[in-house]
């Protein structure tokens, strides 16, 4: 009896052990590729794997869309990182509650090897975005359209899955344009690549990526406030702010994304319909 005892014990305690080992999951949209999303969140990574005692897992998707229909099912991720308008159908669909985002809002950029590309005669111009959902080419195509370029009128869209992979089809002409986040441009444009496009739209700073997360994998909503403030003041998270061209954080509320129902209700058409 006293060995069964001791075995189960054992077992009981291995378990334990084994439950405060399961990794943390990050769930990052897929706004660059997966290499860079690796590379760029490191500090992260690493900080999160200290705070918790835990290993951390860095996690994404090959388009937007993937990632954010695993983000509204609420099981796939621990936290989150993702746009503004995927922000708010991960709280309301996944149960994720807005954290933290950074100072610094997202410009929206069009590029294009001609400047004078939206004066040409020649229709329907190609432009490339990162996916149908993401934020950047949501604004993108609003603008375009404002401008009278109507889709499969004057501009005929496609898709690809990382920022890296649409400046690639620019720079060898398979494309009249391109979208991407103004950070994304950056960072990922080299001087030689800078000087052979030109900036064809820039949006006023829209709201920037944002940390999401819930009561999840034994660690509570209360434990990722802290760990998030933490992070933000944290060495860690100032060489994080340097690898991204992002300018500092800041803390965040459901209610502050209220005003994104337009561009939420078109996410969904393009998600469900």
């Amino acid at each position: 009896m006293k060995i069964k005892l001791l075995f189960l014990s054992i077992l009981f305690a291995i378990n334990c052990l084994s439950a405060e080992k399961n990794p943390i999951t990050i769930g990052i949209a897929p706004h660059s590729s997966t290499r860079v999303i690796l590379e760029s969140h490191q500090d992260l990574r690493l900080f999160l794997e200290k705070f918790f005692h835990r290993p951390v897992e860095i996690l994404t998707a090959k388009n937007f869309s993937e990632f954010t229909k695993r983000s509204d099912k609420g099981t796939f991720y621990d936290l989150i990182l993702t746009s503004p308008n995927l922000a708010v159908l991960a709280q309301r669909l996944g149960g994720y509650t807005p954290i933290m985002t950074y100072k610094k809002g997202l410009s929206t950029i069009i590029l294009s090897k001609d400047k004078n590309i939206l004066k040409k005669d020649k229709f329907p111009l190609h432009v490339v975005g990162l996916d149908p959902v993401s934020f950047p080419t949501l604004d993108a195509q609003e603008w375009l359209s404002k401008q009278g370029f109507k889709e499969k009128e004057k501009v005929e869209y496609t898709y690809t899955s990382a920022t890296d992979s649409a400046i690639s089809i620019l720079m060898n002409n398979h494309a009249d344009m391109i979208i991407m986040s103004l950070p994304n441009y950056l960072k990922l444009i080299n001087k030689k690549n800078k000087a052979l496009v030109h900036v064809i739209y820039k949006s006023e700073p829209k709201p920037s990526r944002i940390y999401l997360a819930k009561d999840k994998n034994k660690i509570t909503l209360k434990q990722w406030q802290k760990a998030l403030d933490a992070f933000s003041k944290s060495v860690e998270g100032k060489h994080h702010l340097e690898i991204t061209k992002l300018e500092g954080f800041k803390k965040i509320s459901p209610e502050d994304l209220d005003n994104l129902d337009e561009i939420v209700d078109k996410t969904m058409k393009r998600l469900y319909n």
